[in-house]
């Protein structure tokens, strides 16, 4: 049987990752771990906490582990490390590959919207303002929401993360280089605003999307219900309704008015889901069938 350990566990994106696992259709063994326990040999290594405790890791895991998946940020901007959402580009992976980067939550949303596109179009420039949910911001983030007075009740925050030298914050920073990155797109021109919202669980973007070629609404429909993961089925979905769920939602399509190669959406999903633990199982779960 295949062994997959948890390290951090015992944080807010291991219980999310253990939940995942417990879901996988093929029998494993988990096995789960403090961030500073030395785990004994596995097949795959799921490492489950922040930036410093991940770059440790996985230098001590390299000879223990045949696969290291982090979830941190910590390697996703490094071009010898894969940065995976299994839908798009699983094919990143070969068996010599060692560690895996799993994306920014809010990338993620975008990318899973964007990826259909580019089958047909030129996309040259996106334009989005993320409206991300208080659990994206962790255990701390949730005890301060659920403090009296605190800044992020009945309130909108337009920062996440630090501020970058350029102004731009660090969160906003992802999403330009991780989806240059995840879809192969290298002169894509993001331009992104993010801002914490209250709202317990699912993030969700307001999208503008400028191609060369002007769009077929029929197509791009076609399109967007083509893509593994996502759902655009004509209806309207807030964060509320698909807070458990596993997919991507796209509604509100619709052509600019003036400019017919400006497409203008809107994309909802599970941030604790998608935009974390699922995609980690997910990556888990190629990599079992696979190699």
């Amino acid at each position: 049987m295949k062994t997959i350990a948890i390290l951090g566990a015992a944080g807010k994106v291991g219980q999310l990752m253990l939940k995942e696992l417990a879901r996988m259709k093929r029998e494993v063994k988990v096995e789960p771990y403090g961030r500073h326990d030395k785990p004994a040999s596995c097949d795959i290594a799921i490492l489950c906490t922040d930036d410093p405790v991940s770059e440790k890791l996985a230098a001590e895991l390299k000879d223990k582990a045949n696969f290291i998946i982090d979830m941190s940020a910590k390697f996703r901007n490094d071009p010898q490390v894969p940065l995976v959402i299994p839908e798009i580009n699983a094919d990143t992976i070969t068996k010599d590959t060692k560690l895996i980067a799993s994306p920014n939550c809010t990338t993620t949303g975008l990318v899973m919207a964007l990826n259909p596109l580019k089958t047909k179009y030129t996309l040259e420039e996106v334009f989005f303002c993320s409206y991300q949910a208080i659990s994206g911001g962790g255990k701390k983030l949730i005890d301060e929401f659920n403090t009296e007075g605190s800044l992020y009740q009945a309130n909108c925050v337009p920062l996440i993360g630090s501020i970058q030298p350029n102004g731009f914050t660090s969160e906003e920073m992802k999403g330009l280089n991780e989806t240059r990155k995840i879809l192969r797109l290298p002169k894509i021109k993001v331009r992104p605003h993010t801002v914490r919202v209250p709202v317990m669980v699912s993030h969700s973007l307001g999208v503008t999307l400028k191609t060369k070629e002007d769009f077929d609404m029929e197509e791009i429909q076609n399109l967007f219900a083509s893509q593994k993961g996502v759902i655009c089925d004509g209806k309207i979905y807030t964060p509320k309704e698909v807070e458990g769920r596993d997919e991507v939602f796209i509604s509100r399509t619709r052509q600019d008015f003036e400019d017919k190669n400006i497409l203008h959406f809107w994309i909802t999903f599970d941030n604790l889901l998608k935009g974390a633990a699922l995609n980690g199982r997910q990556i888990a779960e190629y990599l079992l069938e696979n190699f």
